[in-house]
């Protein structure tokens, strides 16, 4: 049976959510897009993350950082997700990545070759970062692109700073290596008379 008193709860509730939580919807969703492969694979992956402070919203008012909680709960949803996928018998990877958000490119007087050049090197990175597994893509994300700290890092997975720096460096190698072994099969065309 409906509780009038039940309504009043589930008002403060939602002005509580909001209060700890919607300070971080676009650190949130940043770091989601740059782990899922289309727009709305990293809402639904916030809206995991959101349904799950709601849940535990008494929990996550008394945690320090609520933040590092919100991507520590996020990191491990992405985790689960990718490992849901690979053991699913049926291909659900896109057939292309879908362009990045409006929002990494800073508004300035870049011409259009050199908007066209940077979002072919923003795609071709999301391609590399699509072959990493899913702990080391959710780090180099988080870490180089979102700028959370080692410490923070440290928090959200449990693992200790030496264990995430030395899988930091190794993921930027293997990285460096994707990037270059895709520049490299890329097909060059042939200039003739200096016109490409």
């Amino acid at each position: 049976m409906f509780n009038v008193s039940d309504l009043g709860r589930k008002a403060s509730n939602g002005d509580r959510f909001d209060a700890v939580v919607r300070p971080h919807f676009d650190a949130l969703y940043k770091a989601a897009r740059r782990m899922m492969p289309s727009p709305h694979d990293a809402e639904d992956l916030v809206q995991d993350v959101c349904i799950t402070a709601y849940e535990r919203l008494d929990e996550l008012e008394c945690v320090e950082y609520p933040r590092a909680w919100l991507l520590k709960v996020l990191y491990h949803r992405f985790i689960d997700s990718r490992r849901r996928g690979s053991r699913s018998p049926i291909d659900i990877a896109p057939s292309g990545i879908e362009s990045p958000e409006p929002y990494l490119y800073p508004a300035g007087a870049a011409g259009p070759e050199e908007l066209v050049d940077r979002d072919q090197r923003v795609q071709q990175v999301l391609r590399a970062m699509r072959c990493l597994n899913a702990e080391h893509c959710a780090l180099v994300a988080m870490h180089d692109v979102e700028g959370v700290s080692i410490e923070e890092l440290c928090r959200m997975t449990g693992m200790p700073s030496g264990t995430i720096k030395a899988q930091l460096h190794r993921t930027r190698i293997k990285l460096g290596r994707l990037l270059s072994n895709e520049a490299l099969a890329r097909p060059r065309l042939k200039v003739i008379g200096g016109v490409q």
